[in-house]
């Protein structure tokens, strides 16, 4: 069971940046959260390959792809490997492909729309970067809340998810302040 929402944390919470309304949702978990890695390509996801094959807990890949339409930067390939090496989502200021195929994919992702020409492969970019699209700075080791209602990141962690790993619960880090009922 998923429980937080971005709405909820805006309200609740002064210190965070939220996001651009500029992303299209993709990948079949339409809510995640994690601590940020920056990745920054242009046209080439060499550096998003080597990422992807890292083992991670729940983290979310941010990828500065400068917002070219000129081809994909992430395809259903490494969306599966991403899924598998527990990678909890990206977002992508570029494009992905295999839009269909990723939307059975355990996967959170966020792009700014899809193109079915896959990347260079020149081995170029770099990792670790303060990175600067849709109006705020995504850094390395703060963190990303992702859902239908938009992007949120924060410096802190306001939820853990370490009690159902199995279903992937999202548990409010204060269970009391965040339970909202909803008819």
């Amino acid at each position: 069971m998923k429980i937080f929402n971005t709405a909820d944390l805006c309200d609740d919470h002064q210190d965070i940046q939220v996001a651009e309304p500029m992303f299209k949702s993709y990948g079949q978990r339409k809510k995640f959260f994690g601590k940020i890695r920056t990745v920054e390509v242009l046209d080439d996801n060499s550096y998003v390959k080597r990422l992807v094959d890292e083992k991670v807990n729940g983290d979310v890949m941010v990828i500065d792809g400068r917002g070219s339409k000129k081809c994909a930067l992430l395809g259903d390939n490494l969306a599966r490997i991403a899924a598998d090496n527990g990678w909890a989502g990206f977002i992508i200021n570029g494009c992905i492909r295999d839009s269909e195929i990723i939307s059975t994919i355990d996967i959170g992702i966020k792009a700014i729309n899809v193109m079915p020409n896959k990347s260079q492969k020149k081995d170029q970019g770099s990792y670790k970067k303060s990175l600067s699209f849709a109006n705020v700075i995504f850094k390395e080791g703060d963190y990303t809340y992702s859902d239908s209602d938009g992007i949120i990141i924060s410096k802190d962690l306001l939820f853990r998810d370490d009690l159902n790993k199995s279903e992937n619960s999202i548990i409010p880090y204060k269970l009391a302040i965040y339970t909202k009922t909803y008819k």
